[in-house]
């Protein structure tokens, strides 16, 4: 669900300006995942976990400092990571680079577990990444990205096989374009990632692809849409020794954002609903997975 949700800010950032704001609101979650904390604590089989819905509080945030003209240092915050890092410009182009972190996510010590019930483990992410953007002209931009972090489980009971433990490489291109449709101020985007888990457990290592495109425009003064699609691939490297085959699966999905600035003409202030879904399709249906969400946010920029 939290990779959901970030893929959705991460993606709608870059269609965002670069001034400071915060965000509160709310996040409405239904999840079928069988390694979520969300799912049923107790499962008598290896079969769909069925749904469970949830309600949390959501905050989302930016702080950028300018120390010169061509450099800054920013810390931000979507859906419970944390990035700082620093933008530095230059003639040959735009660099962005810094350090991120996750240390709210849960998981089961051992999904695998049947008839009794599961316990929960927390997991922390710590790593780094860098991009560069390259500005070809006023209407065309290009920006590749590199990340690695490394993911730990406090406690983690599954077989020597699966062990999750492990390090992440990530390397992604975007691509965005400004136009116009229907005579509308109209950025379109596409990205392409491609994602290496190395586990401790070679059940539990992956590669994972991932190609989304979408598109912002803005529908009067003060309302913004944004429309994402993607899809994926993800292919372990070894057969699991609990459902004895190797794990395929497809992945798709759909995100939008909608953003009314000035609610009620109050200045420096925004109203954003964000909402998607996605499905990953495997052949077992233990890890097949469908997540859904709905954020409403106040917002302000200062």
């Amino acid at each position: 669900m939290k990779k959901l949700i970030l893929s959705s800010v991460l993606i709608s950032s870059l269609f965002a300006t670069e001034e400071n704001y915060i965000e509160f609101g709310a996040m409405a979650l239904k999840t079928d995942d069988n390694f979520s904390t969300s799912s049923k604590k107790n499962i008598s089989s290896l079969n769909g976990s069925g749904s469970e819905n949830d309600a949390l509080p959501y905050i989302e945030f930016l702080y950028a400092y300018k120390l010169a003209d061509s450099y800054n240092v920013y810390l931000k915050s979507f859906a419970g990571e944390f990035n700082l890092g620093s933008k530095i410009s230059s003639n040959l182009g735009n660099f962005d680079l810094g350090l991120k972190m996750n240390l709210l996510n849960e998981e089961w010590e051992n999904p695998f577990l049947t008839n009794t019930n599961r316990e929960e483990t927390d997991t922390k992410e710590f790593g780094a990444y860098i991009a560069y953007e390259l500005l070809s002209n006023s209407k065309f931009k290009s920006t590749i990205k590199y990340e690695i972090s490394n993911k730990s489980y406090d406690n983690d009971t599954v077989q020597s096989e699966l062990k999750r433990d492990g390090v992440r490489n990530i390397i992604s291109m975007n691509n965005m374009y400004h136009s116009s449709l229907f005579n509308l101020p109209t950025t379109y985007l596409n990205k392409v990632s491609f994602e290496n888990y190395q586990a401790d457990g070679d059940a539990s290592s992956y590669n994972e692809v991932d190609l989304a495109f979408g598109l912002t425009s803005k529908l009067s003064e003060k309302l913004r849409m944004t429309l994402l699609t993607n899809i994926g691939k993800q292919d372990y490297d070894a057969i699991n020794p609990v459902l004895n085959k190797s794990i395929d699966v497809d992945i798709y999905g759909v995100k939008a954002i909608f953003k009314y600035d000035k609610p009620f003409d109050y200045k420096n202030t925004y109203v954003s609903f964000k909402t998607g879904i996605e499905k990953e399709n495997a052949n077992d249906n233990f890890y097949d997975k469908e997540s859904a969400f709905g954020i409403v946010s106040l917002g302000y920029k200062f």
